[in-house]
């Protein structure tokens, strides 16, 4: 695949951010230092998007991002117009059931709070399928709150042990050498891969699921039908952004996506990004603060750009994403960001716009069920309340000189303690009598019984102390704990926070001795009265589902079901179990089905320019000829080592092989790859060079006949709009010259404008014109392209066992009707017809669509199963709902 240069404003945007003077701490921050020139670019671009303070946040290409630069192709049929239908049941409300996926990456506390969201998802009135993705790790703790569980991957243990020795976004330089860092990238695109699997594949990620096997049994085979994991494609994701794959799934299911998070991801003026410390001294601050997002993330999202890519391609095939504005995507897309911490201590910044919001702290209850053993009992009863210290799942290298740390802070204060051990192992043989060692104990019941709290500064455990009105003293180790710390502090709820590695036993003690003092506990009780009226959960689920992309997601026939399906030249979206009754009953034809995205994201749109094109292409054949290179000398050396004798003639022709088949696939992709990026590059051209929002934006292209018909929609717009723009562009650019002087009769403006929209209409014309000549054959050459890689990838076909677990539901359903139902239906015809013979393609959409098929025969099967008359029932509404919509005979088997 082509990998693209960056787009303007973004690419933009990238070489100002190299331009920044960065300094690792070693505390794993960074210390910034933005020069004028940085802050000019600031202002230039602000200036160009119309904001009106030098506060306030630069849009980026919001402009190019308006309603009429961002439609989607108009939809040119060839047989016929779409037909347009209304749904009959237009009076429901709500949201239809889904299958939401929560994946997550981190450690428990980062997991803990999307339980307690995935509870009240799955409760009534939503009552959705919930699942939470996360580390093998967190089974148990995920199951036993009710929740379904899948693992990614991923060792969370592991994970802190690496961030406490690299605490930053860059990794020390004993940490490379000791291959910390190509593990950690190992771990990542397992990760990704298993997101993928969370969000599309049956069962939980660990345990084998046993094949069905029908022996010719029919009741024994139907038992074992029900046996089988129920399928699974999410219908949307929630995600924490270290979970990384997200927003890529998001874009191959098209399915909405909100994040959140329990550190700021979003860029604001308010305050800087957790891990940059900010030199303001040269730049107004407000500007550093923003503009130091853009910094930290681009620096992440050069170090994991080639797995994410790789995941796009090899797993998704969807096109990669540059490097140069990876960082960016979820600020140029405006993902739905809910940051969960309570408003009374951290207010939503005023230059965070309406998808972006602050829900108040998620909380899990589990004090209620906790029963607490004799002596921890008894120790509580025998004084004052103790001081809780302990560090939740760090791991440090040295927990003997944590542990000395504490015990002789603990010492100096004559305080009783309850230290907990974690996932440091802190603690020893010699502990004072006023120390008493924990486990693990819910924190919702052990601080209420607390002093004062003492922590890491992860998210969770600083929410539930300042709720339950504890002042807090924080050690942070690595990632958000400064920031949090430092909020902490601002609120004067907590002393200033001194770092793990500068900590000793005299800073500990003083700053436990400035907790426990009237002012601080006061100012954290006056917090916790603030925090009780607020529900961060609800108000969290509320957001979800109020935001835009989760509208229209309803089946025209079965509106509490979420629609899968769509009937091709038409609107009427079905759910899976509407279309697999109207199909199995010869109502519907299914060749007439084609899956439904409910929301496209925009995520790679190509080359910029023509030349732009011209560099990608070639860029991308050499550097794929230099890494089929070094592949060779990796297998060679390989090879000999498992041969046993250097030089190996096996070793050498099998390494050879691999390389030439490798190289003629690069070369052979040149071509396609050539002509699609030019037809790209003059396509977005006006777009870039010149901020033409009339440029459509196309359809994508996932085989052969979608890479012909976009070519042919690009083929007649480009040429119309090519020819209507020398009217349209400097019209609109004279009206806007006069709007923007607020004066008519003011020449200057409106003659600047149209003279703005001259220009763009002639400039529009030669690469309209031009992108037009290319369509066909560039997209055609894509559409070819994938084609052939959907044969050569292979697929997740169904299984035999599967075909026939699919067969055996079929038959019992159509079995389990009334006699009415069957007076109706010609038997034969009916079962003739089976879906997923008709499912075309192979790789990853193909695969979605035996599942949703799948998903459709087992939710007939399994209702006839519980209630059979309310399922013949439904099916008769089913029916009834479907010859009101009058649909045409040609969509009728």
């Amino acid at each position: 695949m082509a990998h693209y240069l960056s787009h303007a404003g973004r690419g933009d945007v990238g070489k100002q951010m190299k331009k920044t003077e960065m300094r690792a701490r070693a505390d794993g921050r960074f210390d910034i230092s933005f020069n004028h020139r940085i802050e000019a670019f600031f202002h230039h671009e602000t200036h160009q998007n119309g904001s009106k303070t030098p506060e306030s946040p630069p849009k980026g290409d919001e402009q190019d991002k308006s309603p009429a630069a961002t439609r989607n192709m108009s939809k040119l049929r060839f047989r016929s117009t779409e037909m347009d239908y209304k749904p009959v049941v237009d009076t429901y409300q709500g949201i239809p059931r889904l299958n939401i996926a929560i994946l997550i990456g981190g450690s428990r506390g980062d997991v803990q709070p999307f339980i307690a969201l995935g509870k009240a998802l799955q409760a009534p009135p939503y009552s959705h399928r919930v699942r939470i993705g996360t580390h093998a790790v967190f089974r148990d703790f995920v199951e036993e709150h009710g929740l379904e569980f899948f693992s990614i991957g991923g060792d969370p243990e592991k994970l802190m042990s690496y961030m406490v020795r690299n605490p930053g976004v860059m990794p020390t330089y004993d940490s490379m050498k000791a291959g910390d860092v190509s593990a950690r990238r190992k771990e990542i695109g397992e990760m990704l891969e298993g997101a993928w699997r969370a969000c599309t594949q049956a069962g939980n990620g660990i345990d084998p699921i046993e094949p069905f096997a029908d022996d010719g049994d029919v009741e024994k085979g139907l038992d074992d039908l029900l046996r089988l994991p129920a399928p699974f494609v999410a219908d949307a994701i929630i995600a924490n952004p270290p979970s990384y794959a997200h927003i890529h799934i998001a874009e191959k299911l098209g399915i909405p996506l909100h994040l959140m998070f329990t550190m700021p991801w979003s860029p604001t003026s308010a305050f800087p990004h957790p891990l940059a410390n900010i030199d303001a001294s040269k730049v107004n601050a407000s500007t550093a603060n923003y503009l130091s997002y853009g910094r930290l993330e681009y620096l992440t999202w050069e170090g994991l750009a080639d797995i994410i890519n790789h995941f796009r391609e090899k797993t998704l095939f969807l096109d990669p994403v540059h490097p140069a504005w990876g960082h960016q995507l979820f600020s140029d897309l405006k993902v739905p960001f809910t940051y969960c911490w309570s408003p009374a201590l951290i207010p939503k910044p005023a230059d965070w716009g309406d998808h972006i919001n602050v829900s108040g702290f998620f909380f899990l209850s589990m004090a209620s069920s906790y029963s607490p053993p004799p002596d921890l009992q008894a120790f509580l009863d025998a004084g004052d309340p103790p001081v809780y210290i302990g560090f939740g799942s760090i791991v440090v290298d040295d927990p003997a000189r944590l542990t000395s740390i504490v015990l002789d802070a603990v010492r100096k204060l004559n305080v009783r303690v309850l230290l907990s051990k974690g996932w440091g192992k802190l603690g020893g043989d010699d502990v004072p009598e006023n120390v008493f060692l924990l486990g693990n104990v819910p924190h919702d019941w052990l601080f209420p019984r607390c002093s004062a709290v003492v922590h890491h500064g992860g998210a969770g455990t600083s929410a539930i102390g300042i709720a339950l009105g504890k002042p807090t003293v924080i050690v942070p180790f690595f990632g958000d704990q400064p920031w949090w710390a430092g909020m902490i502090a601002r609120a004067g709820a907590g002393p200033v926070a001194t770092p793990w590695k500068k900590l000793t036993a005299e800073i500990l003690a003083d700053n436990i001795e400035k907790a426990l003092s009237p002012e601080m506990k006061s100012r954290a009780e006056e917090l916790s009265r603030k925090i009780k009226h607020e529900d961060g959960v609800a108000t969290a689920v509320e957001t979800f589902h109020s935001m835009p992309q989760m509208q229209q997601l309803q089946c025209f026939l079965c509106p509490d079901r979420v629609a899968v399906w769509r009937i091709r030249r038409t609107n009427i979206r079905l759910s899976s179990m509407a279309a697999a009754c109207l199909v199995l009953y010869g109502k519907l034809n299914p060749e007439k089905l084609k899956l439904l995205h409910h929301k496209r994201w925009l995520v790679e749109e190509g080359a910029q320019d023509p030349l732009i094109g011209l560099v990608a292409t070639f860029g991308t054949l050499l550097f794929g000829y230099l890494g089929d290179i070094h592949h060779f000398k990796t297998n060679l050396g390989h090879k000999n080592d498992d041969a046993g004798t250097p030089g190996s003639t096996s070793g050498v022709l099998q390494a050879s092989q691999t390389m030439i088949v490798s190289l003629a696939g690069h070369t052979f992709k040149a071509p396609f790859n050539l002509l699609y990026n030019l037809a790209n590059g003059f396509h977005n051209a006006p777009r870039h060079l010149f901020r033409d929002r009339t440029v459509r934006i196309r359809n994508p292209i996932t085989g052969a006949a979608s890479g012909l018909k976009v070519g042919l929609e690009s083929l007649g717009y480009g040429l119309f709009d090519a020819v209507t723009g020398l009217v349209t562009q400097p019209y609109h650019g004279y009206k806007a010259g006069v709007e923007k002087s607020r004066d008519s009769s003011a020449l200057t403006p409106a003659a600047i404008g149209l003279g703005k929209g001259l220009a763009q209409g002639l400039g529009g014309l030669v690469f309209k014109a031009g992108a037009a000549a290319l369509a066909v054959p560039g997209y055609c050459a894509k559409g070819l392209e994938r084609e052939m890689e959907n044969m050569m990838s292979g697929s997740e076909a169904i299984t035999k066992e599967s075909i026939a677990a699919m067969s055996r539901a079929r038959q019992a359903s159509f079995k389990r009707s009334s006699s009415a139902v069957e007076k109706q239906v010609d038997e034969e015809a009916a079962a003739t017809m089976p879906l997923w013979e008709l499912s075309t393609g192979s790789g990853a959409s193909r695969y979605i669509l035996l599942q949703r098929i799948w998903e459709g025969y087992r939710n007939i099967y399994e209702m006839k199963r519980k209630e059979l008359d309310g399922a013949i029932l439904l099916e008769e509404q089913i029916w009834t709902r479907w010859s009101q919509l009058r649909v045409s005979d040609e969509f009728v088997s």
